[in-house]
């Protein structure tokens, strides 16, 4: 990492570690890390998340391969510790607190074709082959951890009641799909949160993750608690490690015809500094997906590897749509009428 500072907020980079659990039933730790080769146009994305009073973890491995195919797997395995994120083939390590990292997973996965079958998980997965997936990546930051260790609103970056943070990084490592191998050298950002976590408490969420390396790196999010109220809006420019707030985002999103599934977001944000930036986005594959659960609203979830223009250089990262189904209609009728939806 060029920049010495490793937190901005009140985070220490002991907050890398695995934290104590609240007596919440849904408390939640997880980690998340999006990796994208723009060289080579592919890349993907891991996640666990710890539900230690639930007595489960959650794994998902979604990695966008060449060509527009998708390698997707998922699992709830039991777990009686929250000492650790290593859940159903998948680890993720810290080497040095707020610096360097490990994440591997090795297992099947099911290799999709057409990611839209997604819509319908289980056709899916049960309708394409199975193959064997080895990841091995080091990650890097390539900024400082950027949050709040209680999710306090007005912070950087924050998640309302959670302790929260999001850090720049760079991966590089090897895949294998089958018998298909990849060397990958990309960018892209990392999560970790700490406490309770309900899906079905946001009614739409819109994250941007966008890095070019070292030099330029935004994180961009507004989150609707409900159909009526204005967003919470958090997010940030990070250049050789010196991060600049966000004072406005600004963003325009095209869906695809009859679908809630966007194609295209243009994003402009103004930074502390009051300098203006402007970005075109192009979804490359987008991944539909979902979270049920008994008696609430199902929530879906749009996972795009979006490439992303500003001036005259180009890298991909990710778009991310988060719309509880009430929430879709509108979405719908806009792509129906080609109009945009401008937040």
């Amino acid at each position: 990492m060029k920049s010495e500072i490793l937190t901005v907020g009140d985070l220490l980079p002991e907050d890398d570690l695995m934290h104590g659990v609240g007596a919440e039933g849904n408390h939640n730790e997880s980690m998340f890390f999006n990796f994208f080769d723009t060289r080579q146009r592919f890349g993907g994305f891991v996640r666990i998340g710890n539900r230690i009073n639930e007595q489960h973890a959650e794994m998902t491995l979604c990695l966008f391969l060449p060509g527009g195919e998708i390698a997707m797997q998922w699992a709830k395995p039991k777990i009686d510790s929250n000492a650790a994120f290593d859940a159903a083939g998948m680890k993720f390590w810290v080497v040095e607190p707020a610096r360097r990292l490990g994440v591997s997973y090795h297992g099947a996965a099911v290799r999709i074709r057409n990611p839209d079958e997604m819509a319908n998980p289980g056709v899916a997965m049960r309708g394409n082959p199975q193959c064997e997936v080895h990841l091995e990546l080091q990650v890097s930051a390539n900024g400082p951890m950027i949050g709040d260790r209680n999710g306090r609103p007005g912070s950087v970056i924050f998640l309302d009641g959670v302790g929260h943070y999001q850090q720049p990084i760079s991966s590089a490592g090897e895949i294998s799909v089958g018998s298909d191998r990849w060397r990958i050298s990309g960018n892209g950002v990392r999560d970790h949160s700490w406490g309770p976590r309900n899906w079905q408490s946001i009614y739409r969420d819109r994250s941007l993750w966008l890095s070019f390396g070292d030099d330029l790196t935004v994180i961009a999010c507004k989150t609707w608690l409900s159909r009526d109220c204005n967003p919470d809006e958090m997010g940030c420019v990070i250049e050789h490690g010196r991060v600049k707030r966000l004072r406005s985002i600004a963003m325009r999103t095209h869906f695809r015809p009859d679908t809630f599934y966007h194609d295209a977001v243009d994003l402009e944000v103004v930074d502390s500094d009051d300098r203006k930036l402007a970005f075109e986005g192009k979804v490359l594959t987008y991944v539909p997906l979902r979270h049920r659960k008994a008696g609430l609203e199902t929530v879906f979830l749009g996972q795009a590897m979006t490439e992303f223009t500003f001036e005259d250089r180009r890298t991909i990262g990710l778009s991310e749509y988060f719309d509880a189904e009430s929430a879709t209609g509108l979405l719908v009728e806009l792509s129906r009428r080609r109009a945009s939806e401008n937040e």
